[in-house]
């Protein structure tokens, strides 16, 4: 027998999924770390890496990280769908750095400019 998933474990779990299936169409290799320590996945570009912590909702805002948290971009995972019906096909993923979290709306709708594209993916993990 075993324990039941609180939906707010479910919601975030589907948000890091689908983060790591949609980095990997890009080429980029992602994993979350053996033990939390704050960063929910650990993303490889060549010789780029990047702490990625990933918040999930169903709501049009999100709330952002405390500042204290360590991680160089930030998930905005805005799940589509009603109840056990997600639809990933609707669903929408934002990446921000981190410098950027506080100067962006906290609406999901204004955050256009981050959606993830392979053009953004390349200015993130580009080679310094």
């Amino acid at each position: 027998m075993a324990n039941s998933i609180p939906e707010r474990m479910v919601t975030g779990a589907f948000g890091e999924l689908f983060v790591q299936l949609r980095l990997l169409q890009y080429g980029i290799q992602a994993a979350p770390p053996l033990k939390d320590t704050g960063n929910d996945l650990i993303a490889i570009k060549g010789k780029s890496i990047k702490c990625i912590q990933v918040k999930t909702t169903r709501k049009k805002t999100f709330n952002p990280p405390s500042t204290r948290t360590k991680y160089h971009l930030l998930a905005i995972v805005a799940l589509v769908g009603d109840g056990e019906n997600v639809l990933l096909d609707k669903s929408r993923i934002y990446l921000i750095k981190k410098e950027d979290v506080n100067n962006v709306p906290k609406n999901v709708g204004g955050l256009k400019d981050y959606r993830i594209s392979q053009e953004l993916l390349n200015k993130l993990f580009a080679a310094k």
